[in-house]
């Protein structure tokens, strides 16, 4: 009887868990297919006055619709490396984000072309990590999104141009 109970939990979690990220998709590609957002953008001088100084810049950009935070593009250059983050929210909630690392300098100076170095996926729900998928860069697998999403989303609250 243990053993039943057991595995029906498992396929109930792994069934919702499956769900939850279909949700989460159709919920991002609506979000990107949207057009018009107001766009709030925070500059890398506002970052500076917070000693977060980088050496290829740094910027935070907030999509909002009807008042409401989207979208949140976070960019931050460090030496020869781009890392680009989106973070994607559903009435408020992170229920997506997207990472990616790039190389953009090699032995030669600045690449014409960026190299895609790493690319990652976690899905959200309840304030929870459900799924994450793709390959993490190392220095940022142990990089909690939700608290910084949630320090980004003040940045962009605390910005006045």
């Amino acid at each position: 009887m243990r053993y039943v109970f057991l595995i029906l939990s498992v396929v109930f979690s792994v069934s919702v868990s499956g769900q939850d990220v279909t949700v989460i998709r159709k919920s991002v590609e609506q979000i990107n297919k949207t057009k018009n957002y107001t766009v709030k953008t925070v500059p890398a001088e506002y970052f500076a006055g917070k000693n977060m100084v980088t050496d290829n810049g740094i910027e935070l950009k907030g999509l909002y619709r009807n008042g409401e935070l989207k979208k949140m593009e976070y960019s931050v250059g460090v030496s020869a490396w781009k890392y680009q983050t989106e973070y994607f929210f559903n009435h408020n909630h992170l229920i997506f984000v997207y990472v990616k690392k790039y190389q953009t300098a090699g032995k030669n100076g600045y690449l014409e072309q960026p190299q895609l170095l790493s690319e990652a996926r976690y899905y959200y729900a309840n304030e929870k990590l459900i799924k994450a998928t793709g390959k993490p860069d190392q220095d940022q697998e142990s990089t909690n999104y939700l608290k910084q999403a949630n320090g980004l989303k003040k940045d962009l609250a605390n910005y006045r141009p």
